[in-house]
């Protein structure tokens, strides 16, 4: 059975090319001064893969729940060819967006979801990559209302490519201030405040495209001193999965330490800096410029070779699937969805010397055989499918049992390297 229909191809099978080359030029220029980290630029592009692999499911509900709405609840219709659907569209993507980034920093369920964007304790545009799992959910209750005035599902998905297609480059240190440009625009010297740590730069610069909004609305803040990336309470994981996970836990933490039902329930809309009456727990310690260091477990012998193969074939498989997603049938979409959540954790699990990712990786080959027999039989017969599927099983089994020896040992030590933040 196809596939919910949509109006397009994917566009992130256009952008990740463009991205993927836009993050090595960055890591090129900014080598000698350590502008980037291995395992940390994996964890961001994985979680990047985690969400775009669940985003192909969610796009089985959301996308058809924005169609009806517009089919059923619009309160204006456009003429064919209009100009004032694409105008609604960008503006109001920009605006709502702007929203929806605010309250996703003061309600707390909001900001288990959210945050994950913020996990990284890098800034440059692997960073633009990580993505949280779950925000597609969160993004259409905002911006549900531009199909009730009359922007389709096509210029809807337009209007928000553009939208995030521009906050790629805004995360990034290669690229100072912009002069007059800063004055309208979202630019890397505002975003950079939007990431940091210090309590100046907190709950600031919520803009997309337009800065505007902060300005109007009382949320700006120039840049001053040079922020410090992350989040004040620092994941020290690498695993997507968990990075999804872990601020939910948080909450539901909170939760069931209330003792009234009313504050159970206050715990998931409060501003994450809130805490249920009764005996108080000792918080979290905190970054401080002073004693943080950042996470960084040392990967062991041949394991980045390993990984940088997997993660090639994954790329390099990612693009035709994600072209082709809407011709394709659900339980390809589901299998071709694992396929990506299971490939991204294994391989950072292997980055910080898991063993239970070797297992993970046993599991992924078996989905990832499935998925490309699926992807291929229409395309190249059953015959042809199964030998390449047979190819791919045989270079996943040698190279998993040319790593096997060595996972869970490191070069050094499993000592973090110190490195101040």
């Amino acid at each position: 059975m196809p596939a919910a229909s949509a109006p397009s191809l994917n566009v992130a099978a256009y952008v990740l090319p463009i991205f993927i080359g836009a993050i090595v030029l960055e890591w090129f220029i900014t080598r000698k001064r350590g502008g980037y980290n291995a395992g940390t630029a994996l964890s961001d592009v994985s979680t990047g893969g985690v969400f775009q692999g669940l985003e192909l499911l969610f796009h089985l509900a959301l996308l058809p729940a924005y169609t009806w709405l517009y089919t059923n609840a619009r309160v204006v219709t456009w003429d064919a060819g209009s100009w004032q659907p694409w105008v609604i569209g960008l503006v109001g993507v920009d605006l709502l967006f702007y929203w929806w980034h605010r309250v996703s920093h003061v309600v707390n369920v909001l900001w288990a979801v959210h945050g994950v964007h913020h996990q990284s304790e890098d800034y440059n545009l692997a960073v633009a990559l990580r993505q949280p799992a779950f925000e597609p959910l969160t993004w259409f209750l905002f911006y549900a209302p531009l199909a009730l005035l009359g922007v389709d599902l096509t210029v809807y998905l337009a209007c928000y490519g553009v939208n995030r297609f521009y906050q790629f480059w805004i995360h990034t240190e290669v690229v100072g201030k912009l002069g007059p440009v800063e004055w309208v625009f979202n630019t890397p010297s505002h975003h950079r405040v939007h990431h940091g740590v210090q309590d100046k730069y907190l709950d600031r610069n919520y803009g997309a495209i337009l800065i505007v909004w902060d300005r109007l609305f009382g949320t700006f803040q120039l840049e001053e001193e040079a922020p410090m990336y992350g989040t004040t309470v620092p994941l020290a994981s690498y695993n997507p999965v968990w990075a999804n996970v872990k601020l939910l836990a948080d909450v539901a933490a909170l939760s069931r330490r209330a003792t009234t039902v009313s504050e159970k329930l206050w715990a998931w809309v409060a501003h994450p800096a809130w805490q249920p009456t009764g005996p108080k727990i000792e918080p979290p310690i905190k970054r401080t410029d002073a004693t943080y260091t950042k996470y960084r477990p040392k990967p062991g012998p041949r394991v980045p070779a390993y990984v940088a193969l997997h993660y090639g074939l994954i790329i390099t498989l990612a693009g035709p699937f994600l072209l082709h997603e809407p011709s394709h049938t659900r339980l390809l979409l589901v299998f071709g969805a694992a396929t990506m959540v299971l490939a991204h954790t294994n391989l950072c699990g292997l980055m910080e010397g898991k063993r239970w990712a070797l297992v993970g990786e046993v599991v992924r080959f078996a989905v990832m055989a499935i998925a490309l027999k699926l992807a291929l039989e229409p395309v190249l017969g059953e015959t042809m499918a199964w030998h390449a599927t047979q190819a791919l099983l045989v270079l996943g089994a040698v190279s998993w049992i040319w790593l096997l020896p060595v996972v869970g040992r490191t070069d050094d030590s499993d000592e973090t390297e110190a490195q101040t933040a």
